[in-house]
């Protein structure tokens, strides 16, 4: 009972020796408006991907409305406006003209945590000259130097900003009382230097991490995004486990009895090493041992094929229907028509642009490959995967949804080529029974089997580190 007294006495103590320490109330005021900044940051970034994707939506309900129109309008003896726009031609109405764009809703924790969602596309204009060049582009004007250093939201303070926050607060947890003469004092009582350190830097650890979890749920609220308890349950996990790992790695280079400034640098150099330079290891080493192949290598393949190509049009038109004999149903025209001949050289190119661009997927297959498996060198690195993932912004995420739109893409050829390849012409009667996108989100319980390593390993972390600071302060004595 003593001893609980000491601690609740030492716990009473913090917040007053905490608020007259005016460089930390400074440093805490500080954090709490970059918390503010970080989340009103994702919430106009969650906010403006939300109205772009209403606006592709609504263009998709606008573009169907308006070719159905003409087509009624057709059919009762109205002339197209242009007969290289007749939405009759099946490569009219399955190309640019009749296009479906098929869209990602933003992740529901976007708003915390970014992560790839302004490097990623979130939306394809899907037709039956989408190809693989379409995938390798994004859709959005974005300045180079926002890509290169990427948005100042919540995951991004948690990850490089909280270690500081945790390390000024807790590099002198221990020595300061050595140096002011007080440690002989307070272990002459019923109580252990573990204890005093974990009570002092539990008290710490409550209103740092407190208020990290208070603005998240505060974003969380705002963007309706408590339809995700497993994601926001693995978020809050990933906040917590990290933060208590800066403060138990503090515990222990306090446990080995040296100066403050030692303590200091040592915690900066932690810091250093873990959150900046091994991170930007990995990504170098990755660039260049896997390096991806140049753009220019693609846009001059998909000239030389499309060159090509336009030469061998009926050539390629026979081999087309060989190679797929389904397209053709026994319909094809005896005389082929343009819009036959130009499929023919589309699928050609198409073919050598896949070439192309398989080579530049394995190399980025492989670089992904690599930081993973190097990514458990760094807490930080660990952390981010977790924060990111949790957030529905990873790159996981986007591999899903773009998986689906491939396969869209596919249906979208197989319903309009046919009638391309047979010379047919379309009304209105046939836009009801055109693809529609609709995506199949991943599973909270994908999220968890994905995130669940990196979250386990950093747990790990916390542990071993957490033994060793254990260990070293149960060698410490008043007398030291």
């Amino acid at each position: 009972m003593a001893a609980r007294g000491v601690l609740r006495t030492v716990l009473r103590n913090e917040w007053r020796l905490l608020m007259a320490d005016r460089p930390l109330r400074i440093a805490l005021g500080l954090f709490a408006l970059l918390l503010v900044y970080a989340l009103a940051n994702g919430v106009v970034w969650m906010r403006f991907q939300e109205r772009t994707v209403e606006v592709a939506q609504a263009g998709n309900v606008e573009r169907a409305l308006a070719i159905e129109q003409e087509l009624t309008a057709i059919e009762n003896g109205a002339e197209p406006a242009s007969r290289f726009s007749d939405p009759r031609l099946p490569n009219v109405l399955g190309g640019a003209r009749g296009r479906h764009t098929a869209v990602l809703d933003p992740g529901p924790l976007t708003a915390l945590a970014v992560g790839q969602s302004d490097l990623l596309p979130y939306y394809y204009d899907v037709n039956i000259y989408t190809n693989e060049s379409s995938f390798q582009q994004n859709g959005e004007v974005e300045s180079p130097l926002n890509l290169m250093v990427g948005r100042f939201d919540l995951a991004f303070l948690v990850v490089y900003l909280l270690p500081l926050l945790v390390l000024a607060l807790s590099f002198n947890v221990l020595s300061e009382e050595r140096e002011q003469g007080t440690l002989a004092l307070t272990l002459s009582q019923p109580v252990s230097a573990r204890g005093v350190v974990a009570a002092k830097l539990a008290f710490r650890a409550l209103l740092v991490v407190g208020m990290v979890l208070a603005v998240a749920l505060v974003g969380i609220l705002v963007t309706e995004g408590l339809g995700a308890p497993g994601r926001i349950l693995l978020w809050c996990a990933a906040v917590v486990t990290y933060a208590l790992f800066w403060f138990v790695l503090a515990a222990w280079v306090n446990s080995l009895r040296r100066s403050s400034a030692w303590n200091a640098t040592v915690l900066v150099g932690a810091w250093l090493v873990l959150v900046v330079v091994l991170p930007a290891a990995v990504n170098i080493a990755a660039g260049l041992l896997h390096p991806l192949p140049s753009r220019v290598q693609m846009i001059t393949a998909q000239r030389e094929a499309s060159n090509e190509a336009v030469n061998r049009r009926s050539e390629l038109l026979a081999r087309y229907l060989e190679d797929h004999p389904e397209m053709a149903e026994g319909v094809v025209a005896d005389e082929p028509g343009l819009g036959a001949l130009a499929w023919a050289a589309t699928d050609a190119v198409n073919r050598r642009l896949e070439e192309v661009t398989a080579e530049h997927d394995a190399r980025r297959a492989e670089q992904i490959a690599l930081v993973r498996r190097y990514r458990f060198l760094s807490p930080a690195l660990l952390a981010q995967d977790v924060l990111i993932d949790a957030a529905g912004t990873g790159d996981a995420r986007f591999a899903f949804f773009q998986a689906q739109v491939r396969a869209f893409a596919e249906r979208w050829r197989e319903f309009f080529v046919p009638a391309i390849l047979a010379g047919e012409r379309m009304d209105a009667s046939v836009l009801p029974n055109a693809p529609r996108f609709h995506l199949t989100d991943e599973t909270s319980a994908d999220v968890t089997r994905r995130a669940g390593v990196p979250l386990a390993v950093l747990g790990g972390l916390l542990l071993v580190v957490g033994a060793g600071a254990g260990a070293g302060l149960g060698r410490v004595r008043g007398a030291d």
